[in-house]
């Protein structure tokens, strides 16, 4: 069975998807450290059946987000703030050698259509539109990682994202400006094919976002020992 509102292509494995579930309940709070991760409970709660439920802990078991024991099932192994900050440090780096790489390889057009997103992402967030902000923002990065023709860091750069325990970064108080503001360094030089200059404005720019995910994750009380 699809996830309601979802259609599943033939041929397309659930357990992905389930995984992908279990991780934003884990990274969102809504299961805590130590809690038991029921199979049955969750197969009804996500409306698929059990099959994919235990594919996707045991797969999140070897991601160190779930304890598997026998005879005592799954549990959700507590998430630190080092655990956080450990996260967006290799997604800062990732995202600044891909900025780096793509400082050399952006056309005119290229550049044009970058500052046009940006100008997009401005007006969203003047409006107070939180998803047209968001959506300029991932096109922005999308197309600065794409530039940089490196597939590889592009599906590493990705496999982080996965921990990003929302559908949308505006949730996090802040982040809006931030996103606008911490473009325009790395847009300079973009333009400028600098490239070390756009590995450090991407790595801060990332690095912030961090901080105010961890920021906000301590203040819904989902890291462990705080």
């Amino acid at each position: 069975m699809a996830e309601a509102g979802q259609t599943r292509q033939p041929g397309e494995r659930l357990s992905p998807r389930v995984a992908k579930q279990v991780r934003d309940l884990i990274m969102s709070g809504a299961v805590r450290g130590g809690e038991r991760l029921r199979t049955e409970h969750l197969a009804e709660q996500l409306g698929v059946s059990a099959t994919p439920v235990r594919e996707a802990l045991m797969s999140l078991t070897g991601e160190g987000m779930v304890d598997f024991r026998p005879g005592r099932g799954f549990s959700v192994v507590p998430v630190t703030r080092q655990d956080v900050t450990d996260l967006y440090d290799t997604q800062a780096y990732l995202s600044g050698e891909l900025a780096a790489r793509a400082a050399g390889r952006l056309t005119a057009a290229d550049l044009a259509g970058l500052a046009e997103l940006q100008a997009e992402l401005e007006r969203a967030v003047a409006a107070g539109d939180l998803d047209a902000t968001e959506r300029a923002d991932f096109e922005l990065h999308r197309r600065v990682n794409h530039a940089a023709a490196a597939p590889k860091l592009t599906w590493m750069l990705s496999l982080t994202l996965r921990y990003v325990p929302f559908t949308a970064y505006a949730d996090i108080p802040g982040w809006p400006l931030a996103a606008r503001d911490g473009h325009e360094p790395i847009l300079t030089a973009l333009r400028e094919g600098a490239t070390a200059p756009a590995r450090a404005a991407m790595s801060a720019h990332i690095r912030l976002a961090g901080d105010l995910l961890v920021d906000f994750l301590a203040a819904q009380g989902v890291l462990a020992g705080e």
